[in-house]
């Protein structure tokens, strides 16, 4: 059935443009940007046409067909990725000019769309900061951290898009926060991430000396031995290989009043770190044995990690010793509250019957009189609804889910051929799949 309808695509009738269409559009956004210091209305409708002219996907505009229109799903995905990297340039351009226009509702929707379809670090960023003026700031924190993921070094920019962000959140630390993306980038579940402050109680001390300040060192690493020590010779062994200078390391006992083989094991091997000593500190701690507590910026950014340790833990000190912020622990516009780390809601779903939602919550009344419409079997207006709220171009429901919901219309009235025609030319929305679902049952009904 894949093969069928790639095939159909392939042997549409061609839309009129093709390749040209493709490069004339981008031509239109182009010089909608460049127009936007002189005449941001024109340059605003200008990116408009360049979006509405590639509508229609057109494989052939960026892939060959087949020998004799043959087309396998190989060539068809190369296609389809070309035209999203495509539209993604488009969306992008009207997004831009939207949101610096004075629109970030609208402006956000165009870009997230451009963001979705092709993830580049610029494009996050310019997503990001519309998020941040509509003052969804953890959203436009997660927006970066998407968009610098797997990135050593940070640009300017971007380290001032996420202290914007964090601000407009009201978390502590725009560093504990690139902190926080370097390590799921780089470790997933490899380690467990804490937010702080880490609070320790004030009787605290050292083997080797009286006091003990967090502060003393800038990464403090906290390794837990199990009360027989049989596994200590191993793991101390794997931290003095991958511990640098500079890093504090403190042994602490799983069990209280029960270190004295960690102590022989520390003297026998010549292990210059010291026992951290208080009264039930790993199960304050919630830590387990052999297991390192990875401690930095004084106590906002933690990590967990199991041994044997590995890369795991050379990345995660690796991260703690770059500074990309220059900042006061907590920031001045910490709301005082713990860090949120509840997922944020997803973009809506795809209704029971089949119609595409736009972008963000709450639909509009209209979209709703629509729907309702659509349930009741009144197709024609139904369809005349989902047009309207397409045309009004501040990018709450995009083209790709309003020809969704025009097809599953057309449909309904009996124009079958019509309905499958549009979904076979559309690529470039956030339900692919309900796209297949809609031609397999146009094609059950044809036949």
């Amino acid at each position: 059935m894949i093969l069928l309808l790639l095939t159909l695509l392939f042997l549409a009738p061609p839309v009129p443009g093709g390749a040209s269409a493709t490069a004339e559009a981008e031509r239109l956004a182009e010089e909608a940007l460049r127009l936007e210091a002189t005449d941001r209305p024109a340059a605003i409708q200008r990116a408009h046409r360049a979006l509405a002219l590639t509508s229609e996907f057109v494989p052939t505009a960026f892939v060959s067909a087949g020998r004799k229109g043959e087309v396998v799903e190989d060539e068809f995905q190369a296609a389809r990725d070309g035209y999203r990297r495509h539209r993604a340039r488009l969306y992008e351009a009207l997004g831009a000019l939207l949101a610096r226009g004075g629109k970030p509702l609208a402006g956000s929707r165009y870009l997230a769309r451009a963001f979705l379809l092709d993830a580049t670090p610029d494009r996050g960023l310019l997503l990001a900061r519309a998020q941040i003026a509509l003052g969804r700031g953890r959203e436009a924190l997660a927006t970066v951290q998407r968009a610098i993921a797997g990135l050593v070094s940070l640009r300017p920019e971007a380290t001032a898009v996420i202290a914007e962000a964090v601000d407009v959140a009201g978390l502590p630390s725009a560093q504990a926060e690139i902190d926080r993306g370097r390590l799921q980038a780089t470790l997933g579940d490899a380690a467990a991430l804490r937010d702080g402050p880490l609070e320790l109680p004030s009787e605290l001390r050292l083997s080797t000396s009286p006091v003990f300040r967090l502060g003393d060192a800038a990464i403090n690493l906290i390794y837990v031995a199990e009360a027989s020590c049989r596994s200590c010779s191993a793991d101390l062994a794997e931290l003095r290989r991958l511990v640098p200078e500079g890093v504090r390391v403190l042994m602490l006992p799983a069990v209280d009043d029960q270190d004295v083989a960690l102590r022989q094991v520390l003297a026998l091997y010549r292990y210059p770190w010291p026992l951290l000593l208080g009264r039930g500190l790993a199960r304050r701690l919630a830590l387990e044995e052999r297991q390192a507590l990875v401690v930095g910026r004084g106590g906002w950014t933690m990590a967990v990690l199991k041994a044997p340790f590995g890369p795991p833990l050379a990345s995660t000190l690796a991260a703690l010793g770059r500074s990309d912020v220059e900042e006061t622990i907590p920031r001045a516009r910490w709301n005082g509250r713990p860090v949120d780390r509840d997922p944020l809601p997803p973009p809506p779903a795809l209704l029971p019957e089949g119609l595409a939602p736009g972008e963000d919550e709450p639909a509009p009344p209209d979209f709703t009189a629509a729907v309702g419409a659509y349930g009741g079997g009144r197709m024609a207006e139904a369809l005349r609804a989902f047009e309207v709220l397409e045309a009004k171009g501040d990018g709450w429901l995009l083209s790709p889910e309003a020809r969704l919901n025009r097809a599953l219309c057309m449909a309904g009235l009996g124009q079958r051929d019509a309905a499958r025609r549009i979904l076979l030319r559309t690529g470039d929305g956030r339900f692919p799949e309900a796209i297949d679902r809609a031609l397999e049952a146009i094609a059950a009904r044809t036949r």
